[in-house]
């Protein structure tokens, strides 16, 4: 059975948000494990951590509660990848179980965004708030292509 081509641009964009969420965890969770002095390497990045401690300092949050939300982030962004390689390496036939997994995993990791919306808007960091509204908005719009756009 030949695929169209609308419906394997929309298992691109499927693959393309697995990659990226793959992406999302490693950073956090590699930079979790610098900041623990378990990984040496100074490539990695590490900057995330630092700057939740510093966003939550205003208010003055106890000292364990940045790693509490630190190991919170990395769990969603684990669950919101593996939700994607899930769908991701579902067959296309029968298309609703593939529109299952796919709408899942739009839902498990929208909501982290709507999560970082929330609390960047409670510590006021607008310019962070301003790139999770763009990161965020484009996994909701290619959400909508792929409800929207026909398959064939």
């Amino acid at each position: 059975m030949k695929m169209s081509s609308m419906f394997f641009f929309k298992r691109i964009i499927v693959g393309f948000w697995a990659i990226w969420w793959i992406s999302a965890f490693l950073t956090d969770f590699l930079g979790g494990l610098y900041l623990l002095n378990i990984v040496t390497e100074t490539w990695v990045p590490h900057s995330n951590y630092p700057g939740l401690v510093t966003s939550l300092a205003q208010y003055g949050a106890p000292s364990w509660l940045p790693s509490i939300l630190f190991g919170g982030i990395i769990a969603w962004s684990l669950l919101s990848a593996l939700a994607f390689v899930f769908a991701a390496l579902t067959p296309a036939k029968p298309s609703q179980r593939w529109r299952a997994r796919v709408n899942s995993a739009f839902i498990i990791s929208l909501g982290l965004w709507f999560t970082f919306f929330i609390a960047d808007q409670t510590v006021m960091m607008f310019d962070l708030e301003e790139n999770h509204m763009v990161q965020g908005g484009f996994q909701l719009l290619t959400f909508m292509a792929i409800h929207l756009l026909p398959d064939d």
